[in-house]
């Protein structure tokens, strides 16, 4: 397979990433930021039909830092896939599909720490640290959205894991136009869970690291509950083959879905559509 050149947006995010981290330095703690190819296959196009193989090559710039004042992550996906789009309603007579041969995904997700910004430490038990958490989503593929999430964050210190933390969210959903005939706005709660678990197998080192999205249903938006994750398996393979570790990774992402983007079936054939994606993974840390 030949593979298309990275696209310029995601080396933008990156070079704005870097410039403005480096005029907070007196702020920032720490960062990471890295470059992913992804390739998979057995992704759900949402078709009416579960058995659908449909590949999909996806190129994601991620960045995640530490600051005085909290933390920050966001992530810019640009996906190459038979993507299908369904607008539109079959009571009405509108429904109508289309292919996209490309889109994009991004979340920008800081983090305010309240242990800062109230001048005493907020700890107790596992629990390190508590957040006021913010998530801003926006996409072009599958329904389009542009979502906005508010909620409380903690971070949570258990043995053998680099990091645990767990945000509740309230959601303002925003143009969720899969199979409705209008834009649809509404209101749900989700639980988001993220988390990495380092390990060794002899001098072998590997990571398992991702997270899990639990979203509640919205009457107003036309959703139904729904459960996604993307869970990464990593060897480290910079540190096998060249001596330096931490840098360059080679393993497999499963994307798993229970009801995909909430959307409700119009057709009566399915209660919804689930996904089980198993991706070829390559990440470079920088």
């Amino acid at each position: 397979m030949k593979l298309k050149p990275l696209p310029r947006a995601i080396g933008l995010a990156a070079a704005l990433c870097l410039a403005h981290t480096a005029h907070a330095a007196d702020l920032l703690l720490w960062q990471d930021n890295s470059l992913s190819y992804l390739y998979g296959e057995n992704f759900q196009r949402m078709n009416f039909n579960a058995e659908e193989q449909r590949t999909q090559t996806t190129f994601t710039f991620e960045h995640a830092s530490g600051w005085a004042w909290g933390d920050l992550f966001y992530f810019l996906d640009y996906v190459r896939a038979d993507n299908l789009q369904s607008r539109g309603n079959f009571d009405n007579g509108n429904f109508r599909q289309h292919e996209k041969e490309a889109f994009y995904y991004m979340e920008f997700s800081p983090r305010l720490s309240l242990s800062w910004l109230s001048g005493r430490q907020l700890a107790a038990g596992p629990i390190k640290d508590v957040f006021a958490a913010f998530t801003y989503e926006k996409g072009t593929g599958g329904p389009g959205p542009e979502n906005y999430l508010y909620g409380l964050g903690l971070d949570w210190d258990i043995p053998g894991f680099t990091y645990f933390k767990s945000n509740l969210y309230r959601v303002k959903i925003n143009n969720h136009v899969f199979f409705n005939e209008r834009d649809r706005n509404g209101y749900a709660t989700q639980l988001t869970l993220t988390a990495a678990y380092p390990l060794s197998i002899g001098r072998q080192d590997f990571v398992i690291d991702g997270f899990v999205d639990w979203r509640s249903p919205s009457r107003e938006a036309g959703t139904q509950t729904s459960l996604g994750s993307s869970i990464q398996i990593k060897w480290d393979a910079g540190k096998a083959l060249f001596g330096e570790g931490r840098r360059l990774y080679v393993g497999t992402e499963l994307n798993l879905w229970h009801n995909k983007y909430g959307v409700i079936p119009v057709d009566g054939s399915t209660d919804g559509f689930d996904q089980t994606a198993v991706q070829a993974l390559v990440k470079y840390h920088f």
